[in-house]
């Protein structure tokens, strides 16, 4: 994007003052003094935007689309799972958060540094975590498997690391750009105030001279100063959007309103920035429902709804049957196309139902519902079980992939439970109870344990 136009050949200022001192023989001495004072200064400060301010301006810029970059950067290298892809991955983020250190902005390049070690942590976490899966044959021991889960926990806390640090540069970025925009309306209000004097002591001079300068402060300095600084009003109350004013045909006035410009687009892009980051956060990348994380806040916030004396809440855990043999047997590029089917059915019952659906892991995904009694969740589970035995997933070479679910359901029912990870449990016990009873079934989970709900339409 673009900040500032191209120089144009518009009217100076010193100029029009110069012609003034020739109309007004008598107030020439006072009055040229007086004009070539403030028009300077306005010069020095559209000059000192020009060549400071602005190119701040724009480094905020780069240095934020790098971060975003950066960001996209970690979130590849720790979904990856692939040596080769996460060397080449760690790569670019090396070479980007080396590019830091051309800024003289030793927060940026501390925290280039933090991310980039993170990013190494990453990698060399995942590779020994692959060499403790594959130990060359031997038996894999309680010990291993700590070893792994210790390698994995450390690889999830340095992608946390490397997250919140970018999320800290952006946030500095916007602080950076807020005192710049401070700043810029600091001195946009001076060159107002000094241009108010200057030209109200050149109301002195005879009517036609007075009617005549009254036109040109009114319509091509104040206007232009009212918009620049309405315009920065309107961007500082988050309306970056609104259309820009009229350029100024005072060269000076228009370096000062391109300044504005570039910082509404600044401000605009940031905030979309804050937007996507925002939305990335909290979706799954596949499938597009909400990840662990955010659905462990909804479930969260319906439990204590619930608590309160809100709706009835429900929970289902839904887990595809032998997932692991559509991998082997038609590859993980039809395994993914399985899960973003399932994702787009479950999506469905979204909108349909008003249930709250993600993606738990894997190939794991869980419903939140608000309520509905025990038969009802139990024909809602058993309706997203055969919604989901009736979708049409072809494999590469146009192969139909039969898919079948089994479904875990708890229900809270008043009951007087110290979490909501209780009601995830039941269901995750249910669900296993329904695996071990021949899947493609809906289990219901009692205080007592899971039982199975016999099953309507069941060959439909």
């Amino acid at each position: 994007m673009t900040f500032l136009r191209k120089p144009r050949h518009g009217i100076s200022m010193r100029i029009v003052g110069r012609v003034a001192l020739l109309l007004v023989c008598l107030y020439a001495g006072i009055a040229a003094t007086y004009s070539v004072r403030f028009l300077n200064g306005i010069e020095r400060d559209a000059q000192t935007a020009r060549e400071e301010q602005i190119p701040l301006i724009l480094s905020q810029n780069r240095n934020a689309l790098k971060i975003e970059r950066a960001a996209s950067l970690i979130r590849s290298v720790y979904l990856a799972h692939d040596r080769k892809i996460e060397r080449q991955i760690q790569l670019q983020l090396q070479t980007l958060c080396q590019s830091f250190t051309l800024d003289e902005n030793q927060t940026l390049i501390d925290g280039a540094r933090d991310i980039a070690a993170s990013v190494k942590v990453i990698v060399s976490t995942r590779e020994a975590s692959r060499k403790l899966r594959d130990p060359d044959g031997a038996e894999m021991t309680a010990e291993i498997e700590t070893q792994i889960k210790n390698t994995d926990t450390a690889s999830a806390e340095a992608y946390q690391r490397a997250i919140l640090t970018a999320d800290r540069l952006s946030e500095t970025l916007a602080t950076d750009a807020v005192a710049l925009a401070d700043s810029m309306a600091s001195t946009i209000g001076s060159a107002a105030r000094e241009v108010k004097l200057g030209w109200t002591l050149i109301l002195t001079l005879p009517v036609l001279f007075l009617v005549v300068t009254l036109w040109v402060v009114s319509r091509h300095v104040m206007a232009p100063i009212g918009a620049a600084v309405a315009r920065l009003e309107a961007i500082s109350s988050g309306n970056p959007e609104g259309a820009a004013p009229r350029t100024p045909i005072f060269h000076e006035l228009a370096t000062i309103a391109d300044a504005v410009e570039a910082y509404g687009a600044l401000s605009s892009d940031l905030s979309r920035t804050n937007t996507l980051l925002k939305i990335l956060s909290d979706r799954d990348g596949l499938t597009g429902l909400a990840n662990r994380r955010s659905l462990q806040g909804v479930l969260d916030a319906t439990f204590q709804a619930a608590k309160s004396g809100g709706p009835d809440l429900g929970v289902m855990m839904i887990d595809l049957d032998h997932f692991k043999a559509i991998n082997d047997t038609y590859g993980h590029n039809a395994g993914d196309a399985c899960l973003v089917a399932v994702a787009a059915a479950l999506q469905r019952f979204e909108e349909k139902d008003g249930v709250h659906v993600g993606r738990y892991g894997g190939e794991e995904f869980v419903a939140v519902v608000s309520g509905r009694d025990r038969e009802a969740l139990a024909a809602l589970a058993e309706r997203v079980r055969g919604e989901i035995m009736a979708l049409e997933v072809l494999s590469e070479n146009g192969r139909r992939i039969s898919l079948t679910t089994s479904i875990g359901v708890s229900h809270l029912a008043e009951r007087p439970l110290d979490g909501v990870h209780r009601l995830v449990s039941e269901a995750d016990a249910a669900l296993y109870q329904a695996k071990r009873e021949g899947r493609n079934r809906v289990g219901f989970a009692e205080p007592a344990g899971p039982y199975d709900i016999p099953k309507r339409n069941r060959q439909a």
